[in-house]
This record gives C-alpha cells, sequence and structure tokens, in this order.
C-alpha cells in the first residue's frame, strides 16, 4: 500500500466548484485544516507507460493553480486562487504595476488538491 494515513489527509478532492476562483474540497476541520493554509490544485491524466518498456511511469499532475482556505467546516472547506500577476509596462507614462487575481485553470469536480508545506531552517545563519 503507497498511501500513508498523512498523504490521505494531505491529499483532498475538489467537490464543487464555486466559480472560477473558488473550489470546495471534502478536508476541513475534521481533518486537521485550518485557515489560511495553501494547497496546491491539480489534475491527473490518465496512466502513462514507458514506450520502450511498457511500464507504468505513473499519472502526470498537471498544474490548475494554488490557493489558501478561506472558509472551513467540519468535513469541507472552501480554497480561493491566490495567483496574481502584475500588469503595467515601463513604456506607459505613469508607469506602475498592478497586481491581478487569477483564477484557476478550468477547475473540476475530481481534481485534486495537495497541502503546501512550508519548511523554515531554524538558526542558518
Amino acid at each position: 500500500m503507497t498511501n500513508t494515513k498523512s498523504e490521505a489527509v494531505n491529499v483532498a478532492t475538489v467537490a464543487s466548484i464555486i466559480d472560477e476562483y473558488k473550489v470546495v474540497i471534502n478536508r476541513g476541520k475534521d481533518h486537521g485544516l485550518n485557515e489560511g493554509d495553501r494547497f496546491l490544485v491539480y489534475e491527473l491524466t490518465e496512466e502513462i507507460k514507458d514506450p520502450d518498456t511498457g511500464i507504468s511511469l505513473g499519472r502526470l499532475e498537471v498544474t490548475k493553480g494554488t490557493g489558501k482556505v478561506i472558509h472551513l467546516q467540519e468535513k469541507m472547506a472552501i480554497i480561493e486562487s491566490n495567483r496574481k500577476i502584475e500588469l503595467g509596462s515601463p513604456f506607459s507614462r505613469g508607469f506602475s504595476f498592478k497586481e491581478v487575481h487569477e483564477p484557476f485553470d478550468n477547475p473540476k469536480i475530481g481534481d485534486k488538491a495537495k497541502k503546501i508545506v512550508t519548511i523554515t531552517k531554524v538558526g542558518a545563519t
């Protein structure tokens, strides 16, 4: 068996699409999530096989975007896209960049979402 309990908690499934910026996942407070937790939303392709050997290479993870938990219930949570791009041109008069919120890339029910864990080094000089 390849799935550990930790992996099962940290990998969720998109259960509903609110709009292109927000999705509902099937994990919540009961699974240890907190508001502000960050997730990578992705789609799994069909199994890919090595053309030379025929051995399975696994399934490719196609990224749909990243987001953070903005609403939390016991068994589900809403993730909102937190991707942003800067628009602007240094060649325009009154030059300034404007940050624009980006949607998820065509999210679907059944897509996966895995928790992004940030590791901080302690005592680095």
